[in-house]
Parts: C-alpha cells; sequence; structure tokens
C-alpha cells in the first residue's frame, strides 16, 4: 500500500471560473443583514423585538441552529440530509415517552444517542458504499424514521421529562440555556472543521473525492462520520425541542428542515460542497428565526414562512452564483479588485 499523502489546507484550484468560497467576508455579510432585519423589525413590528418576543425566539434560534450545524457538514461533504426531520422527532418522543415509562433519563438520552448513530451509519454506508444519491437515501431514511416514531408514540404525544424541560426553558446569565449549547457545539465544530486532520479530510472530500481518494483519504470512513456526527446534532436539537414544547408530538421536526437549508445556505456554505461556514450557520438560523417572527407579527398566516424561506434559499443561493470580481471589472474596466 502506498503511504497517503499530505492533504492540502486549502480547496483544489478550479482551473475554469473561481468559484465562491465562504470566508470571512461571508460571516460579516451575514451578521450585517441579520442586524439589519432586527433594525427593519423594530421599524414596522416593534413587537417582534420586545424582551418578551427575544425571549420566545432565542430558544428555537438555538435548536434551529444545532440542526442547521449537523446539516452544514452534510453539505460540506456534497451532501444534503432529509433524515432531519425523522431524527429530532425520533429523539424527542423517545427522550420524552422512555424516561415516562422507565424514569431514566440518562438511560433514555443514551438510547437516542445510540438511534442517532445508527441512523447516521446508514444514512452514511448506503451514500457511501452503495453511490446512492443523498437526497434520496436521506428520504427514504426519514420515511422510515416517522414511521419508527409513529409506532413507538402511538401517535399520543407524551410529556418530556420535568428536568428536561427546566433545562431547556430556563436561562444561564439572562440567556436560554439552548443557546449556550448551540455556541458551544458551534465552537466545537469550526475547531473541528478547521483545525483536525478529520476536518481536513471533510473538506478535501466535498471539494474533490476522486482527488481525496487519490491522496489516500479514505472517503468512505469520512463521509459515515459526517453523517453520525449529523444526526447526534439532530437528536440534541430534538431532545431540547421536547423540552421546550413539553409535549412533543409525531411532527415535532417537520418544521425544521427548511429552515436549517436555508440558514446552511444563508450563513455561506456552498451547496456544492467544500468549505463550510459554521459561525454564519448559527448567524442564520438567528436570521431565520427573527424572520418568521417578523412574518408571523405581521398578521400573515403562517404559511407564508415557508414561502419566505424558500425565496430566502433562492437568493441565496443566487447570490453564492455571482461572480463579484467580474461584475466589477465590467462596471469599472480596467482597475484591478482584490
Amino acid at each position: 500500500m502506498h503511504a497517503p499523502q499530505a492533504l492540502p489546507d486549502t480547496e483544489p484550484k478550479d482551473s475554469g471560473s473561481r468559484r465562491w468560497t465562504p470566508t470571512w467576508n461571508s460571516t460579516s455579510s451575514v451578521i450585517a443583514i441579520t442586524v439589519a432585519l432586527f433594525g427593519f423589525s423594530w421599524l414596522i413590528a416593534p413587537g417582534s423585538v420586545s424582551g418578551s418576543a427575544i425571549d420566545s425566539l432565542l430558544p428555537f434560534a438555538g435548536i434551529l441552529a444545532i440542526a442547521a450545524i449537523g446539516q452544514t457538514i452534510v453539505v460540506m461533504l456534497k451532501g444534503i440530509d432529509l433524515s432531519l426531520p425523522g431524527m429530532m422527532t425520533m429523539a424527542a418522543l423517545v427522550s420524552s415517552q422512555y424516561a415516562q415509562d422507565h424514569g431514566s433519563i440518562l438511560t433514555a438520552l443514551l438510547i437516542v444517542a445510540a438511534i442517532a448513530v445508527v441512523v447516521g451509519l446508514v444514512n452514511g454506508i448506503v451514500v457511501s458504499a452503495f453511490s446512492v444519491t443523498p437526497l434520496v437515501a436521506t428520504l427514504a431514511v426519514n420515511a422510515v424514521l416517522m414511521g419508527a416514531a409513529l409506532a413507538y408514540s402511538g401517535g399520543t404525544p407524551t410529556r418530556a421529562p420535568q428536568s428536561v424541560s427546566d433545562f431547556a426553558l430556563e436561562k444561564t446569565i439572562g440567556v436560554s440555556n439552548t443557546v449556550w449549547l448551540a455556541i458551544a457545539l458551534m465552537i466545537v465544530t469550526v475547531f473541528a472543521t478547521g483545525r483536525t486532520a478529520w476536518g481536513r479530510r471533510v473538506i478535501a472530500v466535498g471539494s474533490n473525492e476522486r482527488t481525496a481518494h487519490a491522496a489516500g483519504v479514505r472517503t468512505a470512513r469520512i463521509k459515515i462520520s459526517g453523517y453520525v456526527a449529523a444526526a447526534l446534532c439532530y437528536s440534541g436539537a430534538g431532545v431540547l425541542l421536547a423540552g421546550y414544547v413539553s409535549t412533543p408530538n409525531t411532527n415535532a421536526g417537520t418544521s425544521y428542515l427548511l429552515p436549517a437549508i436555508a440558514a446552511v445556505v444563508v450563513g455561506g456554505t456552498a451547496l456544492t460542497g467544500g468549505r463550510g461556514n459554521i459561525i454564519g450557520t448559527a448567524v442564520g438560523a438567528l436570521f431565520l428565526s427573527q424572520l418568521t417572527q417578523l412574518v408571523l407579527s405581521l398578521g400573515a398566516p403562517s404559511s407564508t414562512q415557508f414561502l419566505v424561506q424558500a425565496v430566502v434559499i433562492a437568493v441565496a443561493v443566487g447570490a453564492q452564483q455571482l461572480d463579484l470580481r467580474h461584475i466589477l471589472h465590467r462596471l469599472i474596466p480596467g482597475k484591478e479588485h482584490s
């Protein structure tokens, strides 16, 4: 066997057009538009940024950020994970009902984590070993999870453990615990994807799987580990959601799929794979949460929020395809742009 070659820290250069890659500029951009959104909300719907409104907004933003960070890892691997709703729902129902039936919260959480690992393994193996399109593979797994969650719960919501509810509803230093968990996960994921050999291999596989394989990267293992990490994020988000809403139903995670994908794209992670923007994703989750709250506070029906999220995804993806240097060069001929 040949010795694995050292992987470059940057993406392979594209001999064609310059592909957009997320940098600090994309992070600062999403922070700027989020601040602008809060300012705009204050002007047209002050109630949407009141103290009570922010208190109710932040826990859901934290839960969305945790789920979206998991989705970001998969997108970095040039995939998409549609099993997010099923995993969140399964985690919410199992953690609630098992703890209710057996009185052991720790065991319930361990079972949820074990289910997440199995789901991630199945997703990763089907995608990498059998070359099934991630969209199809994860959609099928999501259907299985939703069916299993319905069968397990019998369609009857169960109250989440009191300790989980207390943790999800309480604040530390004036900030919701779910937000602190989202920040902690963000920091860990930023370090893992940016400062470890695993993270460099995730970037390499997402950028060009064939090149990564030729360099000695075990691409199947990296893909599987990415899907496992994502499923664990979804399961954590599902448990927190159960605690926050107290009685999760069989559709608990359904409304989080589109916002999670939107947060990933708005945050500056390209759907073409490669480098991701974890901080941008977390800020994007806050942006999407406030946008939804603004839409609802203006009296629009809840169905409108899905249309708004779809438009946000379309605009964000379109913006990623723009070659800003080329546009500036055409607008201001003869001037170099860095």
